[in-house]
């Protein structure tokens, strides 16, 4: 868990600072396993579970390696910390249901997640993923669109609501 002290504020760089200290704290042999599973293309048929699973998995493996590279030149904001404890609880609770005894991916998703939503404000799904047989989550213009958002939001512990995703 990332927020260490109870202060009511942090900002964007301490935010990615103590991400990246978590992501070079995750198991080694975890990573290796994530990142051998790069084979170049998303090999599934397009709108299957597995074309999702697969999509998700390479735009978490890019985001991580983004996130370990990034610096704070170009961000700087004001995180609310009460924003930020309810997110982690609500993927913590997320992860305890879909991912019970896995921490090391629970850790790896946590902080993926956690800098898409309050640092990079891009979607906790990667757009081109398939929500629906033919619905994706899609950008235009520069704001981005989930068809399924407007279903999941008024979910208990949805995590569509920090999702910058708009609902169409």
């Amino acid at each position: 868990m990332y927020i260490i002290r109870r202060e009511f504020h942090i900002n964007s760089c301490e935010l990615l600072f103590l991400l990246q200290k978590e992501a070079s704290n995750l198991s080694a042999g975890y990573l290796a396993r994530v990142n051998e599973k790069e084979t170049g293309g998303i090999q599934s048929p397009r709108g299957s579970l597995q074309y999702n699973i697969e999509c998700l998995a390479r735009y978490n493996r890019q985001k991580f390696s983004e996130l370990k590279e990034r610096d704070c030149s170009e961000i700087f904001e004001e995180i609310d910390i009460g924003k930020l404890d309810d997110f982690s609880l609500r993927i913590n609770k997320y992860m305890d249901e879909y991912a019970p005894n896995q921490r090391d991916l629970k850790e790896y998703t946590r902080i993926i997640s956690t800098y898409l939503t309050f640092i990079m404000k891009e979607p906790l799904h990667p757009p081109g993923m398939f929500v629906t047989e033919n619905q994706v989550i899609f950008e235009n213009d520069g704001v981005y669109y989930c068809p399924a958002k407007s279903q999941h939001v008024l979910e208990d512990l949805s995590l569509c609501k920090y999702c910058v995703c708009k609902s169409i």
